[in-house]
């Protein structure tokens, strides 16, 4: 189970964090990271970092798993749920624009547009399924 949890991080660091991140860079015009790679990057590289042997024994992968899940799952869904034109955040407006941007249709500096919204979700939802079946034999 270990093994798996470790080879999702890695690949959500590699693939949405290092290589979308590189793209996101060379693509911008001023040369800059986006929000999201910068999102993306840090919390596939945490994810790794916190499954470590020499970190506390491994004992945060359970707790990140379930923070980073619900972020990510938050997120997508209602990305996606604005993808249907239901917007759940319609009646905020008091937010700071750090939290929530309508303008750039970003929560948190994650994108809420379908297709990224898809790819939050499904990396949130993974993130919890590995909290709730880790140290489960």
């Amino acid at each position: 189970m270990v093994e798996h949890r470790n080879a999702h991080y890695f690949l959500w660091f590699l693939f949405f964090g290092l290589i979308a991140g590189i793209s996101s860079y060379v693509n911008s015009d001023p040369h800059q990271l986006s929000s999201e790679s910068i999102w993306l990057f840090v919390s596939g590289l945490l994810g790794i970092l916190v499954a470590q042997k020499w970190l506390a024994d491994g004992s945060f992968a359970r707790p990140y798993d379930f923070i980073i899940g619900v972020i990510f799952t938050l997120v997508g869904l209602i990305g996606v749920l604005a993808a249907f034109k239901i917007n759940l955040l319609s009646g905020v407006s008091s937010l700071p624009t750090v939290v929530y941007d309508k303008g750039a249709g970003t929560l948190l500096g994650l994108s809420l547009s379908l297709l990224p919204a898809l790819i939050h979700m499904v990396l949130g939802l993974q993130s919890l399924n590995h909290g709730m079946h880790s140290g489960k034999k």
